[in-house]
């Protein structure tokens, strides 16, 4: 291989990619970068065997050619490279490096050894701005069980029905819904995608007015852009009946500034940490709002902000951790916290997003 590029660019891919590398594997070469020429550009390859990423730029191309290139020595070598064009050069299993007054020499691996990151061949099922994909998984993302012993709770339900896009994710104890509206999805289909793989499809997600293309067979997903195909094993498992969990109606609803309910959560939340987060939320017909914690330890706080309420008084008991990930996430503005009874769930929706819904489990005062 003989090719040329700007150090730029081939900065950001290596930044992207090396994400995706192995860092625990028992397999050298899964710790490696895939370099090689594709129809005009340079095309970046990692994988975990769970996530597979090709990320493709601009290059000229005098011979083609691939190697493999150990993943952070490359990373951290591109990165003190200046700006400017970028001289490459496979030599016998070694990939010369040159601009400038820098010149450098990488060994590296056959790239005959490197696990094939498959390119699913069934029918796209659709097509989304990039901005709402990415919108929709961290709305969504917050929500998954961080523990991997219980996959299908680690994973986001990704369902395609006629005219949407689903995203679900829940552990158990908090539940989020997004819905995005796509008048072109004809198809239904239904998966669970690992958290974390849609979350570093999240993080590459970085133009909001490109599209992306998604792929689904049996056991993994593509999504596609015109520079990158991000590929993802699927859980195995059935998502819990979660509608079932959603409350239909509530008895009592506030609607407050999202910035003014974050700030009380955030200082009585301080006090919490004896109780695992507990603090009680007091809905008052007044038209307020009041958040109480104590610790024996550190002493109490209460603090209070004004709110629009429908309803009777109500006091019920939350993990104040599971409040702020989603006031953390969602856009500011007013929300709406409705609860019907201190036993039953929360919920937290907003009249800006009527397909985003947010339910949380209270606590045993």
């Amino acid at each position: 291989m003989k090719s040329s590029c700007l150090q730029e660019n081939l900065n950001k891919a290596v930044s992207i990619v090396s994400r995706i590398v192995s860092t625990r594997g028992t397999l050298e070469i899964l710790s490696h970068i895939l370099l090689a020429t594709d129809n005009g550009r340079l095309n970046l390859s990692a994988t975990n065997l769970e996530i597979g990423i090709n990320y493709k730029i601009g290059a000229k191309v005098e011979k083609e050619g691939s190697l493999t290139i150990p993943a952070r020595l490359f990373s951290e070598l591109i990165s003190q490279l200046p700006e400017g064009k970028l001289d490459l050069e496979i030599k016998d299993e070694t990939l010369m490096t040159k601009t400038g007054h820098y010149e450098s020499q990488i060994k590296g691996l056959s790239a005959e050894d490197f696990p094939l990151i498959p390119k699913i061949k069934e029918k796209k099922l659709a097509t989304i701005n990039s901005s709402e994909l990415k919108e929709a998984i961290n709305l969504v993302s917050f929500a998954s069980a961080p523990d991997e012993s219980r996959p299908v709770l680690a994973g986001i339900y990704f369902k395609i029905i006629k005219g949407k896009i689903i995203l679900v994710a829940t552990d158990s104890y908090r539940l989020a819904e997004k819905v995005i509206k796509n008048k072109d999805v004809n198809l239904e289909k239904d998966a669970i995608i690992p958290a974390r793989s849609l979350m570093e499809l999240a993080r590459i997600l970085e133009d909001p007015e490109e599209n992306v293309n998604i792929y689904l067979d049996d056991t993994q997903v593509m999504f596609e852009t015109n520079d990158f195909e991000f590929t993802s094993r699927l859980v195995e498992g059935k998502f819990p009946d979660y509608k079932q969990i959603i409350p239909s109606d509530y008895e009592t609803r506030a609607t407050l500034l999202k910035s003014e309910f974050t700030k009380i959560i955030k200082v009585v939340s301080l006090f919490s940490r004896e109780s695992a987060g507990s603090i009680t939320i007091n809905i008052k017909q007044k038209g307020e709002v009041e958040a109480i914690s104590s610790g024996s330890q550190y002493g109490e706080s209460n603090a209070f902000c004004e709110a629009r309420v429908e309803g009777k008084d109500v006091e019920i008991v939350f993990n104040s951790k599971y409040i702020l990930d989603v006031l953390n996430n969602i856009s500011d503005g007013d929300i709406n916290l409705s609860v019907s009874g201190k036993l039953n769930p929360g919920v937290i929706t907003k009249d800006s997003d009527k397909d985003y819904i947010y339910v949380i489990m209270p606590l045993r005062a």
